[in-house]
């Protein structure tokens, strides 16, 4: 098959629509299919034998997405969390005949409902989501998708990478007693995201919270988290060794939905702290794989993260969520190639609608 993958990130960005990007692109690649990435500029123009055309946001860019998709032909255009580029893509799919797939990966918290619904899902063929928390908020929508769960690459994340003078460097440092539980954050630190409430960490005795990640909530933090250590923002490379590092992962957000981090988590044998809400529910099994919290209650974070770390059989927890991390990428971008993609292409397409 012909595919068009548009999103509205690419390398040399770092998120999480660029990790699923990506691993859909590989699997694609592996298996033969022809690709095309759809993506902002600048950035690299090739990856893995495909073009990536990057759209110029001041040069009107409805038309080259136009030009792309039509210069390349797709048998199908899937669009990861379409925007601005996206959007494009979509109408223009929709125009000369193509199936269009959206896999809907944001919490739809800044655009307007009703804009949503008539400008992308009653355009798509097709509307998939990767938590059953955004099945729910689509049907309010009158919207029916479907689910999609991304994997995650359990050869990459693996607790036999955890680096354990790493893990002293921390757990030590400034520690006249006893080791101290080493509780980290991955990600940016935004508003959105609701990493203030890591500030209420600094009231929890007995662990060293190390924030990875960078972003306008730094400084805030840094003022209110004296004892943390902060890595700024690292490579997927580097966050393979340090993510098996840490005793106990936390994730205050509230309203996520693929939850890559703590997939990579749970693959590490790294147990979880996150919200009762967003996608964490389809992710972390309360008292199992982790802990889940109630957001609506300002401390329960803080006192989650208390008792997971006054536990001394806490690794069990996170040997399970190995045990449970089952769905690798490959597993998860066959199933959407099978049971999505083939459905939607037909196998002999007339040449007038792929022009």
């Amino acid at each position: 098959m012909r595919i068009a993958l548009v999103t509205e990130t690419f390398f040399p960005a770092v998120d999480g629509t660029t990790t699923t990007v990506k691993a859909v692109l590989d699997r694609l690649v592996d298996h033969g299919h022809d690709v095309l990435v759809v993506a902002p500029g600048p950035g690299l123009t090739s990856y893995r034998g495909c073009r990536v055309a990057r759209v110029r946001p001041l040069d009107r860019p409805g038309s080259q997405v136009r030009e792309a998709l039509d210069l390349f032909r797709p048998d199908l255009v899937h669009v990861t969390s379409p925007d601005g580029i996206g959007r494009r893509a979509v109408k223009h799919a929709r125009r000369v005949g193509v199936p269009v797939l959206v896999v809907e990966q944001s919490p739809l918290l800044d655009v307007t409902p009703e804009y949503w619904r008539t400008r992308v899902a009653e355009r798509a063929d097709r509307v998939l989501v990767t938590s059953t928390w955004m099945l729910g908020r689509l049907a309010e929508l009158d919207v029916d998708a479907g689910l999609w769960q991304p994997g995650v690459d359990t050869a990459a994340f693996t607790p036999a990478l955890r680096d354990d003078w790493l893990h002293g460097r921390w757990s030590r440092s400034r520690s006249a007693g006893a080791p101290l539980v080493v509780v980290g954050y991955v990600g940016s630190l935004r508003k959105r995201h609701d990493v203030r409430r890591l500030a209420t960490l600094a009231d929890v005795p007995g662990i060293r919270p190390v924030v990875i990640g960078e972003g306008p909530q730094r400084g805030w933090l840094e003022g209110r988290l004296p004892g943390a250590r902060f890595t700024g923002a690292l490579t997927t490379g580097e966050l393979t060794a340090v993510l098996p590092s840490l005793d106990v992962l936390v994730h205050p957000g509230r309203h996520e939905t693929c939850c890559h981090t703590l997939r990579e988590a749970a693959a590490a044998a790294v147990p979880v702290v996150a919200p009762r809400s967003g996608g964490a529910v389809d992710v972390v099994r309360s008292l199992e794989t982790g802990l889940l919290h109630d957001p609506a209650d300002e401390g329960g974070l803080a006192r989650a993260v208390a008792a997971i770390a006054a536990d001394r059989h806490r690794a069990l927890l996170g040997h399970r969520a190995r045990e449970l991390a089952t769905c690798t990428w490959h597993d998860a971008v066959d199933e959407l190639v099978d049971l999505h993609y083939r459905s939607l292409v037909p196998r002999e397409r007339p040449v007038g609608n792929r022009t």
